[in-house]
């Protein structure tokens, strides 16, 4: 049996500035199952609350989702859109069972009014994949120039990360080239950023490999979290020299700490409940750290339903405002999902 070699929180933190995995609040930090952290939290209040992709019959899943600014006036939501391939699409809302394997395509929307309404919908990547392409990621590099990574998935052993370039800000993208050695991936949305050092950095997991992690098809656990990294912007990409993992299935789906530019502290968003299955997916709560993840404080939930889920949170800050987007579902629905979207003054998480 192989000697697995995990990497130290310390010298991870150090190489990504701001990057936490999601088993950084683990079940042994929380407490006892049923329970979440954070005492008596209150549920913040909304400047405007909105489901932007809601279910239709030929789309009943939406996930995976960010909004990005293209300029001082327009904003970017992308997400992952579910689409039926059914002669007869689901009638009956919520029940269609579109799993994460069904055919799925990158979509966008485009807001001039700071989130508040959005205009037509546009494919921003369709699916030329056996099964779906999802988990799409934006990172700047200049005023024109924007990298687009995605996750394109055939089979139980082909997952794998792609990349593609604007040099106008959007209006078009270049040819689709692959980044990660050929294996199974992934890498949620809204998760990779650029450091000030220009390095970019794109979270991801896989299942463990001898050779590297995702070189083996993925059967439902030994995962290890690793990050994809160019110090030339694009060009080059090299993967991590360790990865860390965890009890259970292992260290998944990595997330990004987001710094307020306003104040410099970090807000971490998750979902607050200690449970072994992870089920419910609620609450969905904030905290803020003011001495760089060491300790958090003012814990309150941006979605606290107890019959309905609130997963994958995805934050942009844009003046003096955070707009929160995030997957949401009844709990009894099977599979199917909307995105809500969510706007808070910054202020707000302070009180």
């Amino acid at each position: 049996k192989p000697v697995i070699k995990t990497m130290r929180r310390r010298d991870f933190a150090r190489s990504s500035l701001s990057t936490a995995l999601a088993c950084l609040l683990s079940p042994l930090r929380l407490p006892a199952k049923g329970e979440s952290t954070g005492g008596n939290r209150r549920l913040l209040k909304p400047v405007h609350d909105q489901i932007v992709c809601p279910w239709q019959p030929g789309h009943p899943r939406h996930d995976h989702q960010l909004i990005f600014p293209l300029d001082q006036r327009r904003l970017l939501l992308v997400w992952s859109e579910y689409y039926s391939q059914s002669k007869a699409p689901a009638t009956k809302k919520g029940f269609s069972g579109a799993g994460d394997h069904v055919a799925c395509q990158i979509s966008s929307l485009i807001s001039t009014d700071q989130g508040r309404s959005w205009g037509a919908r546009q494919v921003l990547q369709p699916n030329r994949w056996k099964q779906n392409v999802k988990h799409p990621n934006l990172i700047r590099l200049s005023e024109q120039e924007i990298l687009f990574s995605y996750v394109g998935w055939d089979d139980a052993s082909q997952r794998n990360i792609y990349l593609r370039r604007s040099t106008d800000n959007g209006k078009t993208w270049g040819e689709q080239r692959q980044i990660s050695e050929p294996g199974w991936y992934c890498c949620n949305a809204d998760h990779a950023l650029r450091l000030r050092s220009g390095r970019v950095l794109i979270p991801a997991h896989g299942p463990y490999a001898k050779k590297y992690v995702g070189g083996t098809s993925y059967i439902g656990g030994n995962l290890h979290s690793f990050v994809f990294y160019s110090d030339d912007g694009f060009r080059t990409w090299k993967r991590s020299a360790d990865s860390m993992t965890a009890p259970g299935r292992g260290c998944h789906e990595p997330a990004i700490v987001k710094r307020i530019p306003s104040t410099g502290d970090l807000l971490l968003l998750w979902n607050n409940v200690a449970s072994p299955s992870n089920w419910p997916r609620t609450p969905l709560t904030a905290a803020i750290s003011k001495n760089e993840g060491k300790t958090w404080g003012h814990f309150q939930d941006i979605d606290a339903r107890e019959t309905f889920d609130a997963a994958y949170p995805s934050v942009t800050f844009i003046g003096d405002e955070a707009l929160i987007a995030y997957y949401s579902r009844s709990t009894r629905w099977k599979r199917d999902s909307e995105i809500t979207l969510r706007i808070y003054q910054i202020s707000q998480f302070y009180r």
